[in-house]
C-alpha cells in the first residue's frame, strides 16, 4: 500500500505516456499529488537511512520507483501553468536533497559491506585451496 494514499489518485486509463493525450486538470493534479507523495517518500526514506532501518528504506525505495513511473505515465510534454512551476520545482529540489543525503548515509555502509564480502571471499579461497583449519 501507499504510504501516502495518494496512488489511487491515478487509475489504470492514466498508462497514456508522455505527450500522447490532451492533459486535463485532474491530470496536472495527480502528477502534482504523485511529486508530493514522492516528496514524502524519499524524506521517509531519509529517516529509514537515519536510523539505519535498511530494510524499511529497501521498500520505500521500492515505493519510490512505482512513483516515478507513475510520474512518467502522467507527465506531458505540455508545460504546467505558472502557478504550479514554483511547487514542482521545490518537491524536486526536496527530493534531490533526500536522494543526495540518503547516499552520504548508505554508500560508507555499502563500502563496509563490500569489505566484508571480500574479506569472505577470500576466506572461502584460502579454505578451498588450504583445508580448514586444523585444531592443535
Amino acid at each position: 500500500t501507499c504510504p501516502c494514499s495518494l496512488l489511487s489518485l491515478v487509475g489504470p486509463g492514466d498508462r497514456r505516456g508522455r505527450g500522447s493525450h490532451k492533459v486535463t486538470p485532474s491530470d496536472t493534479q495527480r502528477l502534482l499529488s504523485t511529486y508530493e507523495c514522492l516528496a514524502r517518500t524519499t524524506g521517509n526514506m531519509l529517516d529509514a537511512a537515519q536510523s539505519g532501518h535498511w530494510d524499511k528504506l529497501v521498500d520505500l525505495e521500492r515505493h519510490c520507483a512505482h512513483l516515478v513511473a507513475r510520474m512518467s505515465a502522467l507527465e506531458s510534454d505540455d508545460p504546467l501553468p505558472e502557478a504550479l512551476r514554483s511547487p514542482k520545482a521545490q518537491m524536486l529540489r526536496k527530493v534531490l536533497a533526500d536522494d543526495a543525503a540518503i547516499r552520504n548515509l548508505t554508500e560508507p555502509w555499502l563500502q563496509q559491506l563490500g569489505n566484508m564480502l571480500g574479506a569472505n571471499r577470500h576466506e572461502q579461497r584460502l579454505l578451498r585451496s588450504y583445508g580448514p583449519p586444523r585444531d592443535g
